[in-house]
């Protein structure tokens, strides 16, 4: 007896069609709108009044906290999260469960990021009308939980029905990374609830150790394994590329996932030795996402030469090869440089590896990190995770909609726009140890560098904004 089934009620959803773009459209416009008008502007107040030493009193902090928190539980997870609702349950041969519930919870998700955007810094800062304010952030709480266990709960669902897991190879292989990334997010969801009860218990700042746990488990529990899970899968069929070697996905999604739980248990700095797992962890961590980087860029040399599989598989491979190079153009002309933007995300998921791996090694030893950690956060949150959207959204969101991208050139823009947004912010991190050494006009070289990459980071997105619109209100006929 094989010992994978077809799932509970599968033959019931067999004759089911999946769900339309116009489903999930309303989360990446979401996304958009909230990266945009809230995480990035944010971003561009906060690097600007440091550059210019305007930081005056806790608010900052605080408006710092609901920064990271709306970048990466709003601008990044929701456009992932909408991507993953409508490209999953197809990958799955499965229709999403229960559809009518995303825009309840994506309500919920956008009503709870406005509200900490709104109430935490004016709590911070003493403004009038202190006992609203705190009841607004509280009330934040239950609403991102709501949309946190929801959400993994619908693609849960999805992942019970349809055929056979062993008839869905591409799936089973993405499984591990996939289950890590949705179960990070519940966990997140209830872990935000308890950090908001405590800032409102306080003065209005979530306490550090909860703070740096939500910031974990977004970012590397589950930004980062959704990309390489979902990099896994289609990067090679929509920028022409060899398959990635499936029998090695699911061991490296072992190791990852050990090193995110000895991480997030590290982050209690009250339990005895809690260096050392945080240390080891970290390190896993670094270690999985550069072995998987030097596969993917081993797979990006060979573009341009025709996959072996299609090759093999053409009755003519010098016809077949010339219509692959035709194809290339083709993509170029319509998606911009799709790929070197891709590719770029890859070379900042590397060095957000490496200072993984070295910041780990010192914290492991018991010493304080070689570099900043946020010089890592920002190398993969604003490097990696957003170049690599910017790269694959404007060549693959069309395809789910059947709509068009505003200009190839907008993509060019965001290549520029965004590596110059992270090299600058990267970059001010990781000297900011010489800033007394490096003074210009009585001000700090690396705090000007940091200034100048918030409002680049703003232009990124707007470009990018601008250049999906179009994409995301396709006409009905035409979606998929």
């Amino acid at each position: 007896m094989s010992s994978v089934t077809r799932a509970p009620g599968a033959s019931a959803h067999k004759g089911r069609r999946q769900e339309p773009f116009s489903r999930v459209a309303p989360l990446l416009r979401a996304a958009l709108l909230l990266g945009s008008g809230g995480g990035f502007l944010l971003a561009s107040v906060l690097t600007l009044t440091q550059a210019l030493r305007v930081v005056s009193g806790p608010w900052w902090t605080a408006l710092a906290q609901a920064h990271g928190h709306v970048q990466v539980y709003g601008w990044a997870a929701l456009f992932v999260i909408g991507v993953a609702l409508h490209f999953l349950p197809r990958l799955r041969g499965a229709p999403l469960a229960v559809p009518r519930l995303v825009p309840w919870l994506l309500c919920a998700q956008v009503a709870s990021l406005l509200l900490r955007i709104c109430s935490q810094p004016l709590l911070v800062a003493q403004a009038p009308g202190g006992a609203l304010w705190r009841l607004l952030l509280i009330a934040s709480g239950p609403l991102e939980c709501i949309a946190l266990l929801g959400l993994p709960l619908l693609l849960f669902l999805t992942s019970r029905r349809g055929p056979a897991l062993a008839t869905r190879k591409a799936f089973a292989g993405v499984l591990p990374l996939i289950a890590c990334a949705f179960g990070s997010l519940a966990i997140a969801g209830c872990v935000n609830l308890l950090n908001v009860l405590a800032a409102t218990a306080g003065g209005g700042l979530v306490p550090a150790a909860g703070d740096d746990l939500n910031v974990t488990l977004g970012l590397l529990g589950f930004l980062v394994p959704m990309a390489l899970a979902m990099s896994a899968q289609s990067l090679p069929m929509y920028a022409g590329l060899e398959a990635f070697p499936r029998p090695i996905l699911r061991p490296l999604a072992g190791v990852y996932l050990t090193g995110l739980v000895l991480a997030c248990v590290g982050t209690d700095s009250a339990l005895p030795w809690s260096s050392v797992p945080r240390g080891i962890g970290l390190s896993l961590l670094g270690l999985v996402i550069v072995f998987f980087v030097v596969v993917f860029m081993r797979m990006m040399r060979a573009r341009g030469r025709l996959p072996k599989r299609v090759s093999d598989l053409a009755p003519s491979p010098a016809a077949a090869a010339q219509t692959y190079q035709k194809q290339i153009t083709r993509e170029k002309s319509a998606y911009g440089p799709f790929v070197a933007l891709v590719a770029s995300a890859y070379l900042w998921a590397m060095l957000g590896g490496l200072l993984l791996l070295v910041d780990g090694g010192f914290i492991a030893s018991g010493a304080e990190p070689l570099f900043s950690l946020d010089a890592m956060r920002h190398s993969l949150a604003l490097g990696f995770i957003t170049l690599l959207i910017c790269g694959i959204a404007p060549r693959m969101i069309p395809g789910f909609s059947g709509g068009k991208i505003a200009s190839a050139r907008l993509v060019r823009a965001t290549l520029w726009l965004g590596n110059g947004a992270a090299l600058l912010r990267v970059g001010s991190l990781l000297v900011a140890p010489a800033a007394s050494l490096l003074i210009v006009g009585g001000y700090s070289l690396p705090s000007l560098l940091f200034g100048l990459s918030g409002p680049l980071g703003l232009a990124l997105v707007l470009c990018l904004t601008i250049n999906l619109w179009p994409a995301l209100r396709p006409p009905p006929s035409k979606e998929l």
